[in-house]
């Protein structure tokens, strides 16, 4: 059986293939226009780099932003579920997912068959999401491809003393006046971010193993911040944004539609 899964993000969609198990082909693009629309057009970009015939697809699962929008799909996973699901499947032995993506994180917790069982969720601050490193990355003139490699040669001299996008970038731009190398801004950058991911997860119990999962992740920077934070390494996907769009796919494969009234994306 071939299935696909799509996550319609804030700023990107993504899409995977999955036929029993085994992803046969994956899809990331920017998302324009609406919901349905972006969703339509990240399928028909996979089915075509792919090669398979949009008939060999037996079951398609939305997820995400709007996801009840896409009107094409047999099912409308939430995306907490989605994410625990997919991580699962890459980590067995996880039973936290931590997912950064543009507008916030999420701490999910998940059982040994990868069902959601709680989770808790950030205050909206940009400042702990990707949107951040976005403008962050502009104001250095950088792309965020570089962000992560180059904060690993910080000595660590900047702290960030605020959690809020707003105040962190004028202490941004306060560090770059003073001349702080920029290595040092970026760490500074990343340890805020991680450090306000890890304020979100005192909320829960964390159990380990802890997956990373979304955009964000794709940052190493932000990934060796948070094990800073944690104390402990965390398990990170070849292609972590894609996380939800496997766990789609994995559960339009089980057939059954999942709703958790709880969850808004």
């Amino acid at each position: 059986m071939i299935t696909a899964g799509i996550d319609i993000g804030h700023q990107t969609a993504n899409a995977v293939l999955l036929e029993e198990g085994r992803v046969l082909g994956h899809e990331t693009r920017v998302v324009s226009g609406a919901v349905e629309a972006a969703a339509r057009m990240i399928l028909d970009r996979l089915i075509e780099s792919s090669g398979v015939l949009p008939s060999d697809i037996e079951r398609i699962f939305a997820t995400g932003v709007g996801r009840e929008n896409v009107g094409f799909v047999q099912g409308h996973p939430t995306g907490m579920l989605c994410h625990v699901r997919g991580a699962h499947h890459l980590f067995p032995e996880a039973r936290t997912v931590i997912d950064v993506g543009a507008e916030g994180s999420r701490i999910l917790l998940c059982d040994e068959r990868g069902n959601l069982v709680n989770f808790v969720m950030n205050d909206k601050c940009a400042s702990g999401a990707g949107v951040f490193l976005e403008t962050v990355a502009e104001m250095m003139g950088i792309t965020l491809s570089e962000m992560g490699p180059l904060s690993l040669d910080s000595s660590g001299s900047v702290v960030l003393t605020t959690t809020c996008a707003v105040f962190a970038e004028s202490e941004i731009v306060a560090e770059i006046h003073r001349g702080s190398p920029r290595q040092d801004i970026l760490w500074g950058v990343h340890d805020s971010i991680a450090i306000k991911i890890v304020q979100t997860s005192n909320r829960t119990v964390l159990e380990r193993e802890i997956v990373l999962t979304g955009g964000v992740a794709r940052n190493i920077g932000v990934v060796k911040a948070m094990e800073k934070q944690l104390g402990y390494a965390l398990l990170v996907p070849e292609r972590p944004e894609i996380v939800g769009a496997l766990g789609a796919a994995l559960l339009a494969a089980e057939g059954k539609e999942y709703h958790d009234q709880t969850s808004t994306d």
